[in-house]
């Protein structure tokens, strides 16, 4: 009998191949790489719980985690189960589910890495890196984990291995953050001695008792004090003329949209018969699910404290949201909802809300703004309300307040509707620090350069630039990280100032500014003009200031042609150009000044004044002479570099080919010759040396800093200028003509030029501001 054999059809053959590759998918695994796959799965979620924290949902942590990390979970074992079969159907002879959960690894810390704007190739490089350790690790862990030993030594073997890696990292000093440039020659000290203390500390609590409370909705569902605990009802305010793109997650999280956004307010009082002047606080964007108005509680009891109410004004509605992302103008819409606070507050000082703290305890003519980061824009633009808000009626309450100062910490600068804040007559204070990952460039100082007095006027603007500060730390909530999980992790941390320490500079600056400006205690301006004024409260770091006065007579601001000079003359000099001050993006800070350059000494540039310009002086014997200047050595580097004109055999040269050696810093000597004969002159280093460029490392792995977030932090440095005051009194002269050293009343009102002397042999700097303050306008002490 014949036999026939039914060859089984094409479909057939294929799934049963396609059974038979999935029956022999895990057979390349033993015990080992099977207990591996589960370690390193162990990787994925605390990859996870990291990012989790980067991209809170406003349901809290706890449940943020337990949601993320089961569907983490889940989506783990769809991936590696896929994959293994995969990896099976290609025939790779591997342990393919450890393989699958390498793959999973690789691709979740990829875009973990890419949405914190690494750029790809460097979330690429980092996530590879990631998923391999994960692998090794995980392999170790499973091999010890199959070793017939009793569970202590296998717990003392990892404890070994895990300290050692450890003490290999600390050894090897990794990671490490970029190496700032190397100096040759000497420093100069800067010496405190010859300034004199102030007296008062600003930073200390003052005389006045200090009574707190909260207005708001009382909706509010996340924050008790604006619900149902909150002291003072407000009205909400519609913002729909100027918000148009409002998320519904934002309606869903806040239970409000932008047709009724809610006026918060955290308010802190002194005790005691008022009038009193008014202090709003404005925090900047933030993590919206993450509060930021209760950050600043640190100054409101301080100001209080000191005859002055401070309110925090919410805006949490305005920040920004993973989910959610951020309403349309925001800019816009901080500054207005300032100016709506303000209105509330009128309403409550005139008795319109009735039982409130604040019923006729307002001066309001005595207004002053506090912004931090996009708060700190927000309170200029407020300050010049009529640039966005002319045609806003519903502000017309407003138009008797005089804001008096404004103060930004760490600011962003915006063009909003192609307009930036212009302040006439308005005190301002800018507050940055050197080590801001967020805001790393100084926009303060562009802000600061549009503000104008009037000759008769009593204001003045400052700038402070802080070494080793960095942004987040002025808020007491937003922790020390400048940038949200994971990216937060590669941040450089080493040698930044405490929380507590950037916090205390804070304080004493902003109390300061506002006792001189608000209360008319001017003594407190010695600060501004010479940061030593306050040393004995200061925290150790570097201070770089600008000072200008509405009593500040220009002599020369490199602007536009000055009559006020017949003539100047350069000595040594390789540069000498009026060119925009620039910032660390290499765009302009809206001021020009005189880039001088030389490389040898003695070098130096000279002017010579008009005499119409020595008339209108006067008498300057008991006066002041001023002028701002910035130390742009590193500049030397990447010229020298580039032109491969490297006379000096001893400065070193990297793998790269840069230089690596600073020159030393700038001896500068500055002299005034008279049209008789005299020359008087001052040695900064023996008054206020100038100081090293402030350089920054912002992250903890070198090798990243000129790779990620799109070049921001390329720059180490950041080009700013610190402003001389130097009393005519503290000049050497030297008469040529009976070789006395007396200096007659009447000689320098006939000065006929001033000279910028360079005695070190190479460096760049830019001179800007040149001018003269008569007798009144130091408020500095000095020692004899």
């Amino acid at each position: 009998m014949e036999i026939i054999i039914e060859n089984p059809s094409k479909p057939k053959k294929l799934l049963f191949w396609f059974r038979s590759r999935y029956d022999v998918r895990h057979c390349y695994e033993g015990n080992t790489t099977r207990v591996a796959a589960g370690a390193a799965a162990f990787f994925s979620m605390l990859a996870m719980a990291v990012a989790v924290i980067g991209m809170p949902t406003g349901l809290g942590t706890v449940l943020d985690m337990i949601i993320f990390l089961v569907a983490n979970g889940a989506l783990l074992s769809i991936v590696t189960f896929i994959f293994t079969y995969i990896f099976s159907l290609l025939y790779l002879p591997l342990p393919r589910r450890l393989l699958a959960v390498w793959f999973y690894n690789s691709v979740q810390s990829f875009i973990i890495l890419h949405i914190t704007e690494l750029g790809v190739w460097m979330s690429l490089g980092l996530s590879l890196l990631y998923a391999n350790i994960a692998v090794i690790a995980s392999i170790g862990v499973a091999a010890l984990m199959q070793m017939k030993l009793k569970w202590l030594f296998k717990v003392s073997i990892a404890s070994a291995a895990a300290i050692m890696i450890v003490t290999l990292a600390i050894i090897s000093d990794w990671p490490t953050p970029a190496p700032h440039p190397i100096r040759s020659g000497t420093v100069a000290k800067l010496s405190s001695s010859i300034v004199k203390g102030m007296a008062a500390d600003p930073s200390l609590q003052g005389e006045y008792n200090v009574k707190t409370f909260s207005y708001g909705s009382g909706l509010d569902k996340h924050r008790t004090i604006f619900g149902n605990d909150t002291d003072v009802i407000s009205s909400s305010v519609d913002a729909t003329e100027y918000i148009t793109d409002w998320s519904r997650l934002k309606t869903l999280f806040w239970r409000f949209d932008e047709h009724d956004l809610p006026i918060n307010g955290r308010v802190w009082v002194p005790e005691g018969k008022g009038p009193f002047p008014l202090v709003l606080i404005a925090h900047g964007n933030h993590l919206m699910e993450y509060f930021s108005d209760d950050g600043y509680e640190y100054l409101g009891q301080l100001l209080a404290s000191r005859g002055m109410i401070a309110v925090s004004v919410d805006a949490n509605f305005m920040n920004f949201s993973v989910w959610s992302k951020i309403p349309n103008d925001d800019m816009k819409m901080r500054a207005w909802l300032l100016l709506k606070h303000l209105q509330h507050i009128q309403g409550m000082d005139s008795g319109h809300i009735a039982n409130n703290p604040l019923q006729g305890a307002v001066d309001w003519s005595n207004i002053a703004l506090v912004g931090h980061s996009r708060g700190g824009q927000a309170v200029a633009m407020a300050a010049d309300k009529k640039k966005w808000f002319a045609d806003d009626n519903s502000l017309a309450s407003l138009d008797n307040v005089t804001i008096q100062s404004v103060v930004a910490i760490a600011p962003t600068d915006k063009r909003v509707d192609e307009k930036s804040a212009n302040l006439e007559n308005v005190n301002y204070l800018t507050l940055q620090g050197a080590r801001d990952a967020d805001v790393n460039v100084f926009y303060g100082d562009r802000q600061y350069n549009r503000v104008t007095f009037d000759e008769r006027s009593e204001r003045f603007k400052a700038s402070i630039y802080i070494g080793d500060a960095n942004h987040s730390q002025f808020n007491e909530d937003w922790g020390s990280n400048d940038e949200r999980l994971p990216g937060g992790l590669f941040l450089n941390k080493e040698g930044m100032l405490t929380p507590k320490n950037q916090r205390q500079i804070a304080k004493v600056y902003i109390s300061a500014f506002l006792e001189a400006t608000l209360h008319q205690k001017s003594e407190y301006k010695a600060l501004f003009q010479d940061y030593r004024s306050g040393e004995e409260f200061l925290p150790h770091t570097t201070y770089m200031g600008r000072y200008e006065g509405a009593d500040f007579v220009a002599i020369e601001r490199f602007e536009r042609i000055n009559t006020n000079i017949l003539s100047t003359s350069a000595s040594n000099m390789v540069k000498k150009e009026k060119e925009p001050l620039k910032d660390r993006d290499n765009n302009s800070k809206g001021t020009d000044g005189l880039v001088l350059q030389w490389d040898k000494a003695p070098a130096s540039f000279e002017m010579n004044l008009s005499n119409g310009l020595s008339n209108r002086l006067g008498d300057v014997s008991n006066g002041s002479i001023v002028f701002s200047m910035a130390n742009m050595e590193w500049h030397l580097l990447r010229t020298y570099n580039e032109e491969k004109k490297l006379k000096d055999t001893e400065n070193v040269v990297n793998e790269q080919g840069k230089l690596t050696t600073l020159p030393s810093l700038p001896e500068v000597e500055v002299v005034i010759n008279t049209n008789s004969g005299k020359e008087i002159s001052i040695v900064l280093n023996e008054f206020m040396p100038v100081q090293s460029p402030i350089y920054s490392s912002f992250i903890s792995m070198g090798f990243l800093e000129h790779h990620i977030k799109e070049n921001k932090y390329n720059e180490a440095a950041e080009a700013t200028m610190h402003t001389y005051i130097i009393p005519i009194e503290k000049f050497k002269g030297v008469n040529t003509t009976n070789k006395t050293d007396a200096i007659g009343t009447n000689d320098l009102m006939e000065i006929k030029s001033i000279k910028f002397r360079f005695n070190s042999n190479q460096g760049k700097v830019m001179i800007d501001d040149i001018g003269y303050l008569s007798k009144g306008g130091t408020y500095v002490e000095y020692n004899n």
